[in-house]
């Protein structure tokens, strides 16, 4: 049996469609007569998912037991089983719930489903599904037979659109159809429930959603979504109070003029928004008002582009006012007492989300500060010894991960690798992971070895008396001969791929966690690296195919062949590849190693020069470096082009990101690489066309783009690394 997915891309306001949402209305209003049911719902495919959307609903005022989206995988839904089957099915909410919690949302008492398909001539268009409350309610086959019924009488009015191309799929929020088609009234009371079923169906939908609303863009597309569907609205727009002048948050159907003039307006500015601000109140304003004129693009109004009727809402929290609202509408007759009344119940959901979002935002961008602040600030040169490290963080909250990785320079010309992982996700953890990574450099500094290193560290964890453990891995390698010793605590060893492609199993005692057992006596083994090798370090956030915790050395081998060997693009592709939990479940640390050389040779071929924070002569300091050793290295003919792209790209970085700037020039047989690194953790933006208002640093990117062989943003320590490479 077929499904019908025609034209996804067809407006669903368009015309055509409300011949085909006419047919799926009055199916709903006959099951709902007929089956003496609190609510009927169809469902059609959703373009390009697996999902059935509820294209029409038939609702009494809160709109019982509708769920707008049903994943197609998901057979606990009577609508999908009916869809997938062809068959009339029954279920009850507490099938539902045992599986989907939040569907307590929606309906919090027990309901009784039925579903039927939507079938006629071997084409099944989607479902239509009866809500009753009461989880004894018997569905009897007359009941069933009555609403196959109606699904087959629908379908059929159907076969004749669908072959004229009207869609066949749902659009984003379904059409209600208000109780009073269902069961009938008449006069007045018919035409005043006609006018609000939609409207509160809409605002009993947004009350249930926002509060579950993760972002600022989430609760305006929510909103602006459910205005326009639901009102009818031509246009909304929503702002922000921030520093005494309104910014655009959100909009749609609004002329650029209106929104320029929004966007540049003060709290004193005189237009509506700023009286809605001022007078705390909802306003109203008609078509002959010349403050609200040319708010509405013509595309929307049509030929009524003239006759546009705005309502303006202060968005307030308490006392403060933080924004507006603005709905507007094509005056067609309505006398707009319903849509105020709406506006009146949405404007306080907004209010609340929005200070929530705010609050929020705020707590997890000062948590975040404080982990990151925790990180190394960027990661040592090394000779003979690349380095890239990812850290990904959590996505709850104020939850705050305590996930570390350190690469640690030694006095005697060796260096420290470690990677650790503090149990649980609190400021706690946070603050142990911060005097963990203090005591390891101390350690390692003075000369320890893994083993010795793990060992001290363990008891000053257990004398800490904080409660919490710690899993460790710790590695001590000499860039000039490539020896590694290796020891963990707890924690995955590293994966040491060798050029060729084979794994090293250094094969370390892996003792308990630290702060478990304060006299454990840890351990390390001996590796020996050759040039080439690629040693990798991670936190249990970064999940392969192997048991456990473990990173896959399949999904190593992926990257590498996927970055054709490029370390930072090695990174990458390990994060996409493994990051397979919700952010919210856990932070994740990547550090990898690659050992190029022996560091004697190596030094030949890399340089190192640091700039300082607002050096004035910082940019004109890195050109002359660049070209004494282009020179010396004897590629003149790089000159030109290599000044000007690490010109552009320091320039960024003393002036974008404030700080101190460490430059590093490497040779190598087949290309020039120009790292230029910094501690501002966003990345160096490429901005679009020549033909748009670029920030300098964007242009700057552009001819980066251009010119360079190839190039990119990695992270590195809490800040990033820009860089680029020419072919010699």
């Amino acid at each position: 049996m077929d499904s019908d997915t025609s034209d996804p891309g067809r407006r669903a306001d368009a015309p055509p469609v409300r011949k085909r949402d006419d047919v799926l209305v009055e199916a709903a209003r006959r099951a709902m007569r007929d089956l003496q049911a609190a609510s009927v719902a169809v469902y059609l495919p959703v373009p390009g998912e697996p999902m059935l959307g509820a294209a029409v609903a038939a609702v009494e005022p809160l709109g019982i037991g509708l769920m707008e989206r049903l994943s197609m995988n998901d057979d606990v839904y009577p609508s999908v089983v009916a869809y997938k089957t062809g068959r009339p099915t029954v279920a009850h909410s507490i099938d539902i719930l045992g599986k989907h919690p939040e569907f307590a949302v929606f309906a919090p008492y027990p309901l009784t489903i039925a579903s039927a398909p939507l079938e006629s001539a071997g084409k099944r268009f989607g479902t239509i599904s009866a809500f009753w409350p009461g989880i004894f309610r018997q569905i009897g086959s007359d009941d069933l037979d009555r609403l196959a019924a109606a699904g087959r009488e629908a379908a059929r009015e159907l076969v004749p659109l669908a072959a004229a191309g009207i869609s066949m799929q749902a659009g984003e929020v379904p059409v209600i159809a208000p109780l009073s088609t269902a069961y009938p009234t008449s006069g007045e009371d018919a035409v005043r429930e006609a006018e609000t079923a939609p409207f509160l169906y809409h605002v009993q939908q947004l009350a249930l959603r926002l509060p579950k609303a993760l972002s600022l863009e989430h609760v305006v597309h929510e909103v602006t979504r459910r205005v326009l569907a639901g009102l009818k609205a031509q246009a909304t727009a929503i702002t922000t109070l921030e520093n005494g002048r309104l910014r655009v948050v959100g909009a749609s159907g609004c002329s650029q003029l209106f929104l320029r003039q929004l966007e540049a307006s003060s709290a004193s500015s005189g237009m509506p928004e700023e009286r809605a601000m001022t007078e705390r109140r909802q306003l109203f304003f008609g078509p002959a008002d010349p403050g609200t004129r040319d708010r509405i693009e013509s595309a929307a109004a049509g030929d009524d582009a003239e006759e546009q009727v705005w309502v303006v809402s202060p968005l307030l929290v308490g006392t403060r006012v933080f924004g507006t609202c603005s709905i507007g509408f094509t005056a067609d007759g309505r006398h707009f007492a319903a849509e105020r009344a709406a506006l009146n119940a949405l404007v306080p959901l907004l209010g609340q989300a929005f200070e929530r979002i705010r609050t929020q935002d705020a707590s997890h961008a000062l948590a975040r500060k404080l982990q990151q602040t925790l990180l190394p600030r960027m990661l040592p040169s090394i000779p003979g010894l690349a380095s890239t490290c990812r850290y990904v963080p959590t996505s709850g909250g104020l939850e705050l991960g305590g996930d570390w990785y350190d690469l640690i320079r030694l006095p005697t010309g060796g260096v420290t690798a470690v990677i650790g992982d503090v149990q649980g996700h609190s400021t706690a953890a946070t603050v142990v992971m911060g005097q963990l990574r203090s005591a390891v450099r101390a350690y390692a500094t003075d000369g320890l070895s893994p083993g010795p290193l793990l060992r001290r560290t363990n008891r000053l964890l257990a004398e800490l008396n904080t409660d919490l453990f710690a899993t460790c891995c710790c590695a001590w390698l000499d860039p000039e001969t490539g020896r590694m010793r290796v020891g963990t605590a707890g924690h995955p060893p590293p994966l040491i791929r060798e050029a060729s492609g084979n794994y090293l199993d250094p094969q370390p005692d892996v003792g308990p966690p630290l702060g478990v057992d304060a006299d454990y006596e840890y351990t390390d083994v001996d590796v020996h690296l050759e040039p080439g090798a690629l040693v990798a370090f991670y936190t249990d956030g970064f999940l392969g195919a192997g048991p456990g915790h473990e990173v896959s050395p399949s999904v190593i081998d992926t990257a590498c062949a996927a970055s054709h060997g490029q370390l930072e693009a090695i990174g990458d592709e390990v994060v996409k590849r493994t990051t397979v939990l919700p952010r919210a479940a856990d932070d994740a640390a990547l550090l990898l190693l690659r050992y190029e050389e022996p560091a004697a040779q190596a030094r030949h071929y890399v340089r190192r020069l640091e700039i300082a924070r607002r050096d004035l002569q910082g940019v004109q300091r890195a050109r002359r470096f660049l070209r004494g050793w282009l020179s010396a290295w004897n590629l003149e003919a790089l000159d030109d082009e290599a000044q000007l792209l690490l010109s552009e790209i320091v320039t960024n970085a003393l002036v974008h990101a404030d700080s101190d700037v460490d430059l590093r020039i490497r040779r190598y047989p087949d290309y020039l690489r120009v790292e230029v690194r910094d501690s501002d953790p966003h990345p160096a933006i490429n901005v679009g066309s020549p033909g748009e208002d670029q920030a300098e640093g964007g242009r700057g990117m552009m001819i980066v783009s251009a010119l360079a062989s190839t190039w990119g943003n990695s992270p590195s320590g809490r800040g990033k690394t820009v860089w680029f490479e020419l072919p010699v």
